[in-house]
């Protein structure tokens, strides 16, 4: 591939773990596509961060519930640099709620946003990413949520579940030329609510957590020989 900046979309990016990335990849390497849905102010925020440190960087609105409205998103965010070569499939809900009180439009919405929403994005952008014979999608699900689960979070663990299953599979789909993997992180970043911090266990805001996270995401950039892995960082609390 020539030798030019790859353009990077990452979905939820205006906060929390998409922040994280965007604002610790170096912006020497990536044009960046920031996407978000509810706050504009977080977006330009990082918008203007990145262009501040001399990066490239455009935003876009878009409710990824909106299935059937996605091939348009895709083709908008295509538009804002030409192509798209990385996409991160980062935006999700988190939220507990008991399992007797779950409504079909709740599972619904669940699975719209975590599962449906990156598996049709994959869908639209691969295209292009076939067509230029490279293409790299990196899925984040959640380490702990997936191999051990919560107790009053069963949406969100069962589509996380999917997405990883998701990874495996368009891996196979989309091989030799766009390879896809997913990063499974622990308790990265505090709980935006204080009722989840019962579910975690480690220390929040770790430096090591999140160069470990910045690392994984330019390992499988960089390889063309990774797909269809998952690289949990939690130093080993899913196992306890």
């Amino acid at each position: 591939m020539i030798n030019r900046k790859k353009v990077l979309l990452i979905t939820g990016s205006g906060k929390r773990i998409g922040r994280e990335i965007v604002l610790r990849l170096p912006v020497e390497k990536y044009k960046f596509v920031i996407h978000y849905n509810e706050s504009k102010k977080d977006a330009d925020n990082v918008v203007k961060k990145i262009k501040s440190n001399g990066g490239e960087a455009k935003s876009i609105k878009f409710d990824l519930s909106k299935s059937k409205l996605i091939g348009k998103f895709a083709k908008s965010c295509e538009k804002l640099y030409g192509r798209i070569d990385i996409l991160i499939n980062n935006a999700s809900i988190f939220k507990s709620q008991s399992f007797w009180n779950i409504t079909e439009k709740d599972f619904d919405i669940f699975l719209a946003v975590n599962l449906k929403a990156p598996f049709l994005l994959s869908q639209h952008i691969s295209k292009g990413m076939k067509r230029r014979r490279y293409g790299k999608i990196i899925n984040i699900t959640d380490s702990v949520g997936v191999h051990k689960t919560w107790k009053d979070y069963s949406c969100y663990c069962i589509s996380k579940g999917g997405l990883e299953t998701m990874t495996k599979v368009l891996s196979l789909e989309l091989s030799p030329y766009i390879q896809v993997n997913s990063i499974a992180p622990g308790a990265i970043l505090k709980p935006i609510k204080s009722v989840n911090k019962k579910i975690h266990r480690s220390t929040y805001n770790s430096e090591k957590a999140l160069d470990s996270l910045i690392n994984s995401v330019e390992l499988l950039i960089n390889s063309d020989f990774l797909s269809g892995e998952s690289i949990n960082i939690d130093n080993g609390e899913r196992l306890i």
